[in-house]
């Protein structure tokens, strides 16, 4: 599977061991290095949706953004590029969604900035329309970017009749 190869290139490109993850609790400090492992782990297996627990309680936790939010960030727009299963990718939009408006604006501001990395992931998700979840989740991530809003506006205008009724 591509987003595995993908995953496992990013996740070698940040020191998980210096991050501090979401699951330590005062006085222990418990390195984030099993977030990868644990995406690499799901998407080793055969899934249909991957969910975010993998992610829950450890870049995030409810909205707030734990040291490893941007790193894990980076590994869903890998995970995303290797295009993995619709239910896959529904879940990994929806946690870049998650991770781009935490309560920790400077972190939320950092995770948006690499899902910009995917802009036209999200435009090919919102055009396939392949799953409505996937495609709502493409849109709700590309609206959170300002400077999309004239493009967001062009494909609104061509692709509004798929999307549910509140987003048109």
């Amino acid at each position: 599977m591509r987003s595995l190869e993908l995953v496992r290139i990013e996740a070698g490109l940040h020191d998980w061991a210096s991050m501090a993850c979401g699951c330590s609790r005062y006085p222990n400090r418990y390195p984030a290095e099993h977030i990868p492992r644990a995406l690499i782990r799901l998407l080793e297996g055969d899934p249909k949706d991957l969910d975010i627990k993998w992610a829950e309680n450890h870049a995030v936790i409810q909205s707030n953004l734990m040291e490893p939010a941007v790193a894990t960030a980076s590994l869903a727009v890998a995970a995303l590029a290797g295009r993995p299963p619709g239910g896959v990718r529904e879940d990994l939009l929806y946690l870049l969604n998650i991770l781009g408006s935490g309560e920790q604006e400077d972190v939320a501001d950092a995770c948006l900035d690499v899902a910009r990395q995917g802009v036209w992931l999200y435009y090919e998700e919102l055009a396939a329309f392949e799953m409505e979840g996937a495609a709502v989740e493409a849109y709700e991530l590309l609206s959170r970017m300002d400077e999309q809003a004239e493009r967001l506006a062009a494909y609104h205008r061509v692709y509004r009749d798929r999307l549910p009724s509140d987003l048109r």
